[in-house]
């Protein structure tokens, strides 16, 4: 009886394999498991946002009725900025582009009336600013510094440093290469975009945007708007330039310190 105990179990039969061969199953590592349990969870809340994100903007593209006082209102402060935007072009002098301390400008856009007056709202999107706590490089030129008077009320500007420009590049940065957007985290992509121009890596890249460089144009263009984080104390949309206790404006170096609270 034992030796008939002892055969039968050396013929145990191995469990079946995929696809129905016998042999050993796949050994699947833990970290690897423990990965996909997260892609699955990050997937469902991924669902759940963007299901959260329709939902949002059906409730806000809901027909609501305005009273007629509502119209009169918006139309005067669209006549009313339009107004003040072309006193400032008379009034205020600017300074030539040549005696400023820096040729790089970093311009914000901060929070402000949802209805512009087209003009207002050209420039913004010339100057891809057309999003809140958005910002973009620009070269200090006269064409571009006019720009930034126009549309002054609802911007904050200023004279970047090398650390605030890198660590904006680096931690926030994204190109646009044939229409889609994609993290700075691919030299590849980068020389694909802007080899043609020397710039073949992502240090070339903040070479080019901290120094103005020749080939600035390309490179900003290539650049997508930075998104930065809200502050602790939000920006409020005063009206007033930055020197009279506003946000708006030129701040010169003052801009770092609050680059470094948004990024």
């Amino acid at each position: 009886m034992v030796n008939g105990g002892e055969d039968e179990a050396s013929r145990t039969v191995p469990p079946l394999a995929l696809g129905g061969t016998t042999g050993e199953l796949a050994f699947v590592k833990e970290t690897v498991l423990k990965k996909r349990k997260e892609n699955a969870d990050w997937a469902l809340r991924n669902r759940e946002r963007k299901a959260e994100k329709r939902q949002r903007i059906r409730a806000e593209n809901k027909v609501i009725v305005k009273r007629p006082e509502d119209f009169v209102t918006a139309f005067r402060n669209k006549e009313r900025d339009f107004l003040r935007m072309r006193t400032r072009l008379k009034v205020r002098k600017q300074p030539p582009a040549e005696a400023l301390s820096s040729k790089l400008i970093f311009a914000i856009r901060i929070p402000g009336s949802v209805d512009l007056h087209p003009h207002i709202r050209k420039i913004l999107r010339k100057l891809r600013l057309t999003k809140v706590l958005t910002g973009v490089f620009l070269k200090a030129t006269e064409l571009t510094l006019k720009r930034l008077l126009v549309i002054e009320p609802f911007i904050t500007y200023g004279f970047p440093n090398l650390k605030n420009v890198k660590e904006l590049i680096y931690k926030k940065g994204r190109g646009f290469l044939d229409k889609e957007p994609f993290p700075l985290t691919s030299n590849d992509l980068i020389e694909k975009a802007l080899g043609d121009h020397g710039i073949i890596c992502l240090e070339d890249l903040v070479h080019e945007i901290a120094t103005v460089g020749p080939h600035f144009k390309d490179a900003s263009k290539f650049l997508m708007p930075i998104k930065l984080k809200c502050p602790e104390r939000r920006l409020q949309m005063k009206k007033r330039p930055y020197k009279d206790g506003g946000d708006s404006g030129n701040r010169g170096d003052k801009i770092n310190e609050l680059i470094e609270k948004l990024n």
